[in-house]
């Protein structure tokens, strides 16, 4: 399937998976009958606070466990906010017949095979970005969510901001005609969740170190393949390690994208930022007849030579607030979460397929080879 799930309704284009209906129906008898039985992995964190808060917002659904390695951060998370029961062990907590669907909140590096394992017992999966780090990890995911029949959705949270939603839609309703030039940047500071002494250690330690082109990158790349609906064909990628010496990888990427629909793209991922980065943002899209750049679309008076703003999507939404925006790190959560139970329930098809977080991974992997190479590397994007 060579076009991307498009998130807003009706979908643009034909959707993955068409295959597994079936099978989802049958499950979805039984679930929507019920209180969905929702599970996390990886709690005491950030995003596991987002999930649970998420969940907590819509009566669909209940929170029934957490399951994590450290079982004194989770007990904490769940006596503050309310979740019955913390697991140490995966295999007991994915035994639980009550628990239908899970997030996967937990370090990058184990989604591969949490992912596989959720699958494998029955569970619907929404997975935090990215969906995993290798691309062997994300076709077996592929073929997982083949043969089970579930729902997976790719936790990329941003596209549930309605300025980006507005973008997206705004270049697939060609107001902008089409697109040339594509760029997304996530340059970050990320001091705070570095360090031993950190509320995610991980992300710094030696032995399952965060590459920030994936944890990072995975937002501007996931933003302009969904919004394009297309794919990356190959990469070039430049790295260095200068601006951050805690993080024992490449601290800045800079990498050249060729996409399937004849466009050429531009991605950086940064973690070591040390003030204001103005660019334009996780997604800026060029296009034959208008701009899309920092929330704004912009098109050329042809009469006047000057450049005019005909929509500014950040003012629009400037007093937009999520469901939930008390919590450390604000985001979409639960409007993520609720797009997920409508998955679960047969109303939506997935924003973020299988298949469209694997081809992001596929590329993203594809970069961080061509950085240690030197070499232009091609994205196999068959899955």
């Amino acid at each position: 399937m060579d076009i991307m799930t498009n998130f807003f309704y009706p979908p643009i284009g034909p959707l993955p998976y068409q295959g597994r209906v079936r099978v989802g129906l049958l499950l979805l008898k039984k679930e929507t009958s019920m209180t969905i039985g929702i599970g996390i992995i990886g709690g005491g964190g950030i995003a596991a606070e987002g999930h649970i808060r998420g969940y907590q917002t819509d009566a669909r659904c209940e929170v029934l466990a957490i399951y994590d390695v450290d079982a004194d951060k989770a007990q904490e998370q769940a006596e503050r906010l309310g979740v019955p029961q913390v697991y140490g062990a995966l295999d007991e907590f994915l035994a639980r017949p009550d628990i239908q669907a899970v997030s996967i909140c937990s370090p990058d590096h184990l989604h591969g095979e949490q992912v596989h394992a959720a699958l494998r017992a029955g569970k619907h999966v929404l997975c935090e970005k990215p969906m995993c780090t290798t691309r062997e990890d994300a076709a077996r995911i592929v073929q997982d969510v083949r043969e089970t029949g579930l729902t997976f959705l790719g936790g990329h949270v941003y596209h549930f901001r309605p300025d980006y939603q507005a973008m997206a839609t705004a270049y697939q309703t060609g107001e902008i005609g089409e697109v040339w030039l594509a760029e997304g940047d996530y340059i970050s500071d990320l001091r705070s969740v570095y360090g031993p002494n950190s509320q995610t250690p991980w992300r710094t330690n030696a032995q399952a170190a965060q590459d920030i082109l994936l944890g990072g990158g995975c937002h501007p790349l996931g933003l302009m393949l969904w919004a394009l609906q297309t794919q990356v064909t190959q990469v070039f990628a430049f790295a260095n390690h200068k601006a951050e010496p805690i993080l024992p990888l490449n601290d800045c990427y800079v990498v050249s994208l060729t996409f399937a629909n004849g466009a050429i793209g531009k991605l950086i991922a940064a973690s070591g930022n040390r003030g204001y980065a103005p660019t334009g943002g996780h997604l800026t899209l060029y296009g034959t007849e208008g701009t899309l750049w920092g929330g704004k679309l912009y098109r050329n008076n042809r009469e006047e030579h000057r450049t005019e703003i005909i929509h500014d999507y950040r003012e629009q939404f400037k007093d937009h607030k999520p469901r939930v925006h008390d919590t450390r790190q604000v985001h979409h959560f639960a409007e993520q979460c609720e797009h997920f139970l409508d998955c679960i329930e047969g109303k939506a098809q997935p924003q973020m397929s299988a298949i469209d977080a694997a081809r992001v991974i596929a590329a993203l992997v594809a970069g961080i080879e061509s950085a240690r190479t030197g070499q232009m590397v091609p994205v196999d994007n068959n899955f």
